[in-house]
């Protein structure tokens, strides 16, 4: 039976037939299951200790611990009173709970970090030996191919983690958890996996050049966005995407909900107003149903650019991740969530809305800026034979350049960036006009928008030098360019009073932007100012656009014409 189980794996999926052939094996299985159930093992008896007896005798003075019964004001034990057996009253639900929340915790924790890890360190291996090569010739399309690496590279992390799901039922309904809520965080699970299973295989896929120090990024880059997802609190804003991410947010319905809270009488910032919550005034905090929803839309959307990128990528490694066509669409589709985060009928007072959008939109634009920038063999190409390249039904882009800069994936990014730009400014404006923030905020978003293209004909011209590991150059610079201005200035003691100008060109919008500064002396700035700001910011940005087009140029030339040039 095992022997016919696994040929039809075969013949479904060879991939994963090769990944289960190579992991599933006694030993190992026998470790996983082991390593499984020792942690639970720990857990119960951790929380077992807590649990504690009456002294022997009499006692004057009153007991504390965190399971007992008796509230006292002010204090978050509890004082422990004795039942009609003699024992302390224990509040077991609240224990139950308890046990249930880390196990969802540690399990979440080692599904996500420890599973990025081994898949882009197995994909780093297959890269080193030259597997991955003679894998790239194989009938097999891309999607089976990572498919089959996502379900069988960690295939025994996912039996430690089926054999922790009687406990956390169990622990669930004895902390009186509606049975069908519990089951509706599971496929909240699913889809963060799979959502950061496919981001790591793209990572590992078009990081190469980072060697053995791509697991060790990935993973720690993991467990930040899961810190950060769960130590979030609800803001009811753009900032609550990051919460959507990962199964956290489910994890608030569950523990938070309105029947949990009455049962237990938690009362935590973190989870406050949860049934207030809205997707563009929609309400999605009063039940569970509407949470996995759009925990599966976000998931599912940020899971399906992945795969994109994937089937693009793979069969040719010299790609980019995405062509500029793609790029539109996936603008226009992440704007679309992001507003419906920032859309509340009913806004806290102190509204974050504007930063949060922001922050989201430069974290995604300088992902397009590094999966939109062609490498340098491709422009070079390009520039050279842009006309050849071109079919000859399409003569609209032999007569107008700019129609291939638009279009053509091998052409510079700029100006695929630019119109993303336009794209998201045209899709805000609406809301922006709603919130009705200070003009300093519109000087802001400008200033924002100017030093992102700047990011990236940066990007585009250290890509396009013939120099070693082009890519670690063009981060380095775009990092230092983002982190040092504001380091600098603050060692020089170059306030915006002393400096408006330049603290403008450099990092009032982005300050604005990344802290929501919006009305703060940082940002405060007058009209003179702001418009010698952006003066500067286009005046840089027009001179890295001659050099890019410069070089285009040289490159174009044929090899016999540099000669006679020379």
């Amino acid at each position: 039976m095992t022997l016919n189980l696994l040929d039809k794996i075969g013949n479904w999926n060879p991939q994963l037939f090769r990944e289960i052939k190579g992991r599933l094996k006694i030993g190992n299985m026998a470790i996983a299951s082991a390593l499984s159930l020792c942690g639970q093992l720990l857990l119960f008896m951790y929380f077992s200790g807590q649990i504690v007896a009456p002294p022997h005798g009499e006692y004057t003075y009153p007991i504390y611990r965190t399971f007992c019964t008796l509230e006292m004001e002010g204090l978050y034990e509890r004082q422990c009173v004795r039942n009609a057996l003699g024992h302390f009253a224990i509040n077991w639900p609240k224990w139950w709970l308890e046990i249930f929340e880390w196990l969802t915790f540690l399990s979440i924790l080692a599904l996500l970090v420890a599973g990025t890890y081994m898949l882009v360190s197995d994909l780093d291996k297959e890269e080193r030996r030259g597997t991955l090569n003679f894998i790239r010739l194989s009938p097999q399309s891309a999607k089976t191919i990572f498919l089959g690496k996502i379900l069988g590279v960690p295939i025994l992390l996912y039996l430690a983690a089926i054999l922790t799901v009687p406990l956390h039922l169990y622990s669930g309904l004895a902390a009186q958890i509606p049975l069908n809520e519990i089951l509706c965080f599971y496929p909240a699970v699913a889809a963060s996996c799979a959502l950061f299973y496919s981001g790591a295989m793209l990572f590992g896929l078009t990081t190469s050049w980072l060697g053995g120090f791509q697991p060790w990024l990935a993973s720690a880059t993991v467990f930040v966005m899961f810190w950060i997802s769960g130590a979030l609190q609800l803001t009811r804003s753009a900032w609550d995407l990051l919460t959507f991410l990962s199964p956290i947010a489910m994890l608030r319905y569950l523990l938070f909900g309105v029947g949990v809270n009455k049962i237990h009488g938690f009362d935590s910032v973190y989870f406050e107003d949860l049934d207030k919550w809205q997707w563009f005034y929609s309400p999605v905090g009063t039940n569970t149903a509407s949470g996995l929803a759009l925990s599966l839309l976000v998931c599912g959307t940020g899971t399906y650019w992945m795969w994109q990128g994937l089937q693009r990528r793979f069969p040719n490694p010299s790609a980019t991740v995405l062509s500029k066509r793609q790029s539109y669409w996936l603008v226009i589709c992440c704007q679309v969530i992001f507003l419906g985060f920032a859309l509340q009928s009913d806004l806290p007072a102190d509204n974050c809305n504007l930063s949060g959008l922001l922050i989201l939109n430069l974290l995604m634009f300088l992902a397009l800026i590094a999966a939109l920038t062609s490498d340098r063999q491709s422009l070079y190409d390009w520039a050279r034979y842009r006309k050849q390249i071109v079919p000859s039904n399409q003569k609209l882009w032999r007569r107008y350049p700019l129609l291939d800069l638009i279009w053509s994936d091998k052409s510079p990014a700029v100006v695929a960036i630019a119109i993303n730009l336009l794209s998201s400014v045209i899709i805000l404006i609406p809301w922006a006009l709603l919130e009705k923030p200070e003009i300093n905020g519109f000087c802001g978003v400008i200033s924002c928008l100017n030093l992102i293209l700047i990011y990236a004909a940066i990007t585009q011209l250290f890509l396009f030098t013939k120099t070693k590991n082009p890519e670690i150059w063009a981060a380095g610079t775009v990092g230092s360019a983002i982190l040092l201005p504001p380091l600098v200035l603050s060692m020089l003691l170059l306030t915006p009073d002393k400096a408006p100008i330049l603290c403008w060109s450099l990092i009032c919008g982005m300050l604005s932007s990344t802290f929501g500064l919006w009305f703060s002396p940082w940002t405060a700035a007058s009209g003179n100012t702001f418009l010698l700001s952006i003066l500067s910011q286009w005046s840089v940005l027009v001179l890295l656009n001659l050099k890019l087009r410069s070089q285009l140029k040289l490159a174009g030339e044929s090899a016999s014409k540099a000669l006679l040039k020379a």
